[in-house]
């Protein structure tokens, strides 16, 4: 068991130093591996850009939602303005008999 200690390392760079492709290829491998890595890659930037869209449009929708519901001049059903009477307008004479 002591030559095995001895013989790890040996063949260890033996592995990292096989090649079936000669040397003078290594460039063109790098650059076919670099296609297909961002070929694989490509479907993640439209489902990125889908995300933000998707947000902002429920932000949007937020913000018109609480836009609509803000109190705004009380309408009654046949379109005109009505006025709210309170207390104090009643008490001084303003604004008409209190409802």
């Amino acid at each position: 068991m002591t030559g095995y200690t001895s013989d790890s390392p040996s063949w260890y760079v033996w592995l990292t130093e096989l090649s079936i492709i000669p040397p003078e290829y290594h460039d063109v491998i790098s650059m076919i591996s670099s296609f297909f890595l961002i070929l694989a890659l490509t479907p993640i930037i439209p489902i990125i850009g889908l995300v933000i869209y998707d947000v902002s449009l429920w932000a949007c929708r937020l913000a018109a939602a609480s836009w609509r519901t803000r109190p705004t001049t009380p309408v009654d059903l046949a379109g005109e303005t009505s006025t709210v009477v309170t207390s104090s307008m009643a008490a001084t004479g303003e604004g008409g008999t209190p409802l």
